[in-house]
C-alpha cells in the first residue's frame, strides 16, 4: 500500500501541483493511467478481502461533515428536540451505537476538516506528511468533488463491490475507476422541479398542466405565470433562477446542459463552448426573461430559496430536495422536465453526494470497509433519511413502501433515482478551483442578464478555463 501512495506524491509539496491532470470530468470509469498512479487501463486493483479481527482493538479515524456529528453528545444537551442539528446529532448517536453492537472492538472518531477546498487542502497535507515518513492522520476520506480526482490516482483502496451491491451505482460513478469501487456515498441529492400550486392555480393555468414535462412547456407556463402577475399587479414571476457565483448556479445549470447534450467536461476535456451548450444557454437565457428578477442578483444560494419557499415570489425553481421536508403544503415537487416532447433529452447531476474512501495507507482496512457497509446499509438508511431529509443511497430503502410516508413531498426525487439514466457529480479542477468558478459564476450570469452573444461569452469562458487549469 505504502509505496503506491508515494508513487502517487513522491517529491510534491502539492498535489495539483504534481499532475498534469487538472479536472475530473465525472464521467465514471474514466480509464487509462493517470500521471502518479500505477493502474492500467482496463484492469480492476484487488479490493479489500480482510474480515475484521474481533479480538483486536481498533480505532477508526474518520473524515466526517454534517449530518455525521463528531460533537453529537453536546449538540444533543443543546439544541432543541427536533431541529435539524438535534436530528443530525441523534442520527450520529444511532450510527455509533449501532455500529459498537456490531463491532464492540471498532471505536469511531470523527474528524472534521472543513469542506470544499479547505477540505482539499487538508487531504493534501495528510498526503504529503505521510509521504515524509509520517502516519496517515486518517484511516477514512470524506468529500464530493475531488473524491474521483482522488480514485484516479491511487489514494484510495478498491473496496469489496460485493458489499455494495445494494448502493446506487450511478451515485459512484466518479470513484469506480477501470472496474473497480473506489468509496460509497452516505447520501446525495439530485436536481428536481419544484412548483407553487397557490401561484399556478391564481395565474389560470390548468392543473393539470402544473407539472411540465419538457422545455417548452415550463417555458410557456413560466410566460403565462410572469404575464398574469404583470397585468394584474403581482410581486411574483414565472421562476426564480439560480445564478449566484461558483457552484451553487453550476449545479442548477449542469442538468439542463446533460439534457442538452453537453456538459463542462467531457470525456476528460473542457467542452464549455460547445455546440450544444450554446444551445442549451441560449434557452436558459430566454427561461430568464420570466424569472422574479431579485433572484437572478442574489448572491447567496439560500436567498433564492427564501424568495420561492417564503416569499412565493415565482411558480417555479430548480433546486435539490433539501428544502422539501419542511415545506408549504402549496410547494410540490416533479422531475426535472425532459428536453424533448418525446420524453429524450434527460440528465441530472448528483450533488451533495457526500463520498467515503479508505485510505491506502490505512492500517484498519477490514474494519473501516465494515463501517462503510453499515453505514450504506438499509438500516441506517432509513433513520438518516427519517431524521434529515436527505436522499439515501441504498437501492431497497429506495424502492420501498415505507420510505413513501416519510416525506411524501419528496417522493419525485425518489422516484427520478430510482429511474436513473444520469451519473456523476460537478466536474472538478484541481488548481485554481476559486478562481474557475468565479469565472464561472460571472460568464452565467451574463447569460442570464445580459445581451452579449452566447456563443461567444462560451469561447471567453472555454479560454479563461484553459489558462488557469
Amino acid at each position: 500500500m505504502r509505496k503506491s501512495l508515494t508513487a502517487f506524491l513522491t517529491g510534491t509539496a502539492c498535489l495539483a501541483m504534481m499532475l498534469s491532470c487538472a479536472a475530473c470530468t465525472g464521467t465514471g470509469n474514466p480509464g487509462g493511467n493517470k500521471p502518479g498512479g500505477n493502474n492500467p487501463g482496463g484492469s480492476e486493483k484487488p479490493p479489500i478481502v480482510e474480515e475484521v479481527d474481533p479480538a483486536k482493538a481498533v480505532t477508526l479515524r474518520i473524515q466526517s461533515a454534517a449530518p455525521l456529528r463528531y460533537n453529537y453528545a453536546a449538540l444533543l444537551r443543546s439544541e432543541q428536540e427536533g431541529s435539524q442539528l438535534y436530528n443530525q446529532a441523534l442520527f450520529s448517536k444511532r450510527l455509533v451505537e449501532g455500529f459498537k453492537e456490531k463491532y464492540p472492538n471498532i471505536t469511531l472518531r470523527f474528524i472534521e476538516d472543513g469542506w470544499g477546498d479547505a477540505l482539499y487542502e487538508k487531504q493534501q497535507l495528510y498526503i504529503r506528511d505521510y509521504n515524509a515518513g509520517g502516519s496517515m492522520a486518517v484511516d477514512i476520506m470524506i468529500g464530493e468533488t475531488y473524491m474521483g480526482y482522488f480514485a484516479q490516482n491511487n489514494v484510495f483502496a478498491a473496496l469489496d463491490k460485493s458489499k455494495f451491491e445494494n448502493v446506487i451505482a450511478d451515485a459512484c460513478a466518479d470513484v469506480t475507476v477501470n472496474g473497480s469501487l473506489y468509496a460509497v456515498p452516505m447520501c446525495t441529492g439530485i436536481m428536481g422541479l419544484q412548483y407553487n400550486t397557490n401561484i399556478l392555480q391564481e395565474a389560470g393555468i390548468p392543473e393539470e398542466e402544473w407539472v411540465p414535462a419538457d422545455w417548452t412547456a415550463l417555458i410557456e407556463n413560466c410566460k403565462k405565470v410572469s404575464d398574469y402577475a404583470q397585468a394584474n399587479g403581482k410581486a411574483y414571476r414565472g421562476i426564480c433562477m439560480n445564478s449566484v457565483s461558483g457552484l451553487p448556479s453550476a449545479f442548477r445549470a449542469v442538468p439542463f446542459l446533460r439534457q442538452g447534450g453537453g456538459d463542462i467536461m467531457t470525456n476528460g476535456q473542457l467542452t464549455v463552448n460547445s455546440a450544444q451548450n450554446v444551445e442549451t444557454f441560449t434557452y436558459l437565457r430566454n427561461l430568464a426573461q420570466y424569472a422574479y428578477p431579485q433572484s437572478l442578483t442574489a448572491e447567496n444560494e439560500d436567498v433564492v430559496l427564501f424568495y420561492f419557499t417564503d416569499q412565493n415570489r415565482s411558480a417555479y425553481l430548480i433546486d435539490g430536495q433539501w428544502a422539501m421536508a419542511t415545506a408549504g403544503d402549496h410547494i410540490k415537487s416533479a422531475p426535472l422536465p425532459t428536453k424533448n416532447a418525446d420524453g429524450t433529452g434527460t440528465g441530472n447531476i448528483f450533488t451533495g453526494n457526500v463520498l467515503f474512501g479508505i485510505t491506502q495507507a490505512s492500517k484498519n482496512q477490514a474494519a473501516a470497509q465494515a463501517f462503510l457497509e453499515y453505514l450504506t446499509s438499509s438500516e441506517v438508511q432509513s433513520w438518516f433519511y427519517e431524521l434529515d431529509g436527505r436522499l439515501p443511497v441504498n437501492t431497497a430503502t429506495l424502492q420501498s413502501e415505507e420510505i413513501r410516508t416519510v416525506h411524501p413531498n419528496i417522493n419525485p426525487y425518489i422516484d427520478a433515482l430510482n429511474q436513473g439514466g444520469f451519473a456523476g457529480g460537478m466536474a472538478c479542477f484541481t488548481k485554481n478551483s476559486n478562481d474557475i468558478w468565479a469565472s464561472w459564476g460571472t460568464f452565467y450570469r451574463n447569460v442570464l442578464t445580459g445581451t452579449a452573444d452566447i456563443k461567444s461569452l462560451a469561447d471567453g469562458l472555454q479560454s479563461t478555463i484553459k489558462s488557469k487549469m
